[in-house]
């Protein structure tokens, strides 16, 4: 596979970057491998294959990139593809690397998906990138997209973007993020857009019935502590399920809703940017703006979460913003506070305040509970919510539940 000079200067800084990332802590699900495919397999060894391979697809194709590395300087448009899978053949996505034109360069983005249908990406890293690696168009009604076992890494604007058009009625309709490793090892520069701060790894919108889950995020930070939550949702979106991630060292975790408007926003339409969704079983940790915030939503349960603050900020454990209307935040454990800035939310067994002591190595996003906390919370067994039925490492949860994302069974 031919590599350019530009090219192979960014291969050796990936390796170093690689050699700095950290990987997910021991106790962290693995993800399963995809069944292996029968029929329709298109192999690629280059970026010029892979390309025509997208291209040309047919219903039913499964494109095996193989190990290597992939410059990519335009992005791969998927148009009008129906049941296409883009994955690594060797099923690890350490191996094979979609690689951008550069942090530093002037826009560049991997692979955009559009008006398609049963859309699977896996087992590949994404790296070097000034604006997305994917990028989800709900404007164009995308159904059944799913991201799987991929890898994420120094992404300038968003790792996962999601866009939207003002049509109400058109959405992203099931999809999923699962399994993913999102890291950065830069910041952006101040003359970027918003000082620098506008950067996130996931932020969509316009979804419908998507599940963000057993996910890992570290260090996704903006320049001055601003950066946009690691999981921000918004604009429309509906049935949404974030859980079993772990976000740690990044300026904001998990954002449903935003304080302010967005160009997808028709004007005087009320502003419900997400309903009817759950946050559950999630460990944060650090950041100097936020752990969870709701802005402009309706219906919401947050339960069953692990954060831990930082002392900046160290109230701002969950921020219930304006327009937060019939919230539920219920048997989430908090080392820091809960603040309600202009919403309304029903708030229910959740442990406040300082946990020092509570957790195994809480600054690795290892949450389970200590023999200490364990005796604090003896005598503070919450109610078994339906909606949790499991934690964060999916084992049952006791009648008596214990708070936060970690089950300990009573002694």
């Amino acid at each position: 596979m031919f590599c350019s000079p530009r090219f192979a200067a960014l291969l050796l800084a990936g390796v170093a970057a690689v050699a700095m990332a950290q990987s997910p802590p021991a106790w962290f699900p693995k993800a399963p491998p995809l069944p292996q495919p029968t029929t329709g397999i298109v192999r690629v060894s280059s970026t010029e294959e892979l390309f025509a391979a997208a291209g040309k697809a047919t219903p039913g194709t499964t494109i095996l990139v193989a190990d290597g590395d992939y410059p990519i300087d335009r992005p791969i448009v998927l148009r009008s593809r129906k049941d296409l899978t883009i994955r690594g053949a060797s099923g690890n996505p350490a191996k094979v690397t979609l690689r951008g034109a550069g942090w530093e360069a002037e826009r560049g983005d991997i692979l955009h998906i559009g008006n398609c249908e049963k859309i699977t990406v896996a087992d590949l890293t994404f790296a070097d990138a000034r604006s997305y690696g994917i990028k989800v168009e709900a404007e164009n009604n995308p159904r059944d997209v799913h991201i799987y076992n991929c890898r994420f890494r120094n992404m300038g604007v968003r790792a996962i973007k999601g866009s939207a058009g003002q049509d109400p009625t058109v959405r992203a309709v099931n999809g999923s993020v699962r399994f993913c490793h999102f890291e950065n090892s830069k910041v952006p520069p101040a003359e970027w857009i918003f000082g620098g701060d506008y950067i996130s790894a996931i932020d969509m919108m316009a979804l419908e019935n998507w599940t963000f889950s057993d996910n890992y995020f570290r260090n996704i930070k903006g320049r001055s502590g601003g950066a946009r939550a690691a999981i921000f949702i918004w604009v429309r979106s509906t049935n949404i399920v974030v859980e079993r991630n772990v976000i740690l060292n990044c300026d904001r975790g998990i954002a449903f809703g935003n304080p302010g408007q967005s160009t997808a926003n028709i004007e005087g339409q009320p502003l419900t940017y997400v309903a009817d969704s759950i946050i559950r079983n999630n460990c944060i940790v650090g950041g100097p703006d936020t752990g969870m915030g709701l802005w402009h939503v309706d219906a919401i349960k947050i339960l069953h979460n692990t954060i831990w603050r930082p002392e900046r900020n160290w109230s701002r454990g969950i921020r219930v913003g304006k327009g937060t209307r019939r919230a539920l935040i219920a048997n989430n454990l908090v080392h820091g506070g809960i603040t309600q800035e202009g919403g309304e939310a029903d708030r229910r067994d959740n442990v406040l305040g300082r946990l020092e002591g509570y957790f195994a190595d809480i600054l690795s996003g290892d949450g389970a509970l200590t023999a200490t906390a364990k005796q604090a919370l003896k005598s503070m067994r919450a109610e078994r919510l339906p909606e949790v039925p499991s934690d964060i490492l999916d084992r049952p949860r006791q009648h008596a539940a214990t708070v936060g994302a970690w089950e300990n069974a009573p002694e």
